[in-house]
């Protein structure tokens, strides 16, 4: 099994990864169900939606190359 990583947590949610899939998990459904719906709207590359279960939403990572960490310098062109 690949090492479970917290990439952010507080009140509302937790965000979790495992290898190429992050997982969201939030009790409020209703966040999610907006956030799935914006990233079908938008210009940008997103990450594929793996599967929902309330109150998970698993995500596949996206390939490429980290631009930057919360809290450092950037890694990305200017």
């Amino acid at each position: 099994m690949d090492e479970v990583e917290v990439v952010v947590a507080h009140s509302e949610r937790a965000t979790l990864r495992v290898g190429d899939v992050f997982l969201k998990v939030d009790a409020d459904q209703a966040r999610i169900d907006v956030e799935v719906e914006v990233m079908s709207l938008v210009p940008v590359p997103t990450p594929e939606v793996l599967w929902r279960k309330p109150p998970v939403l698993a995500l596949a990572a996206l390939p490429g190359t980290t631009l930057g960490r919360l809290g450092g310098p950037s890694t990305g062109s200017p």
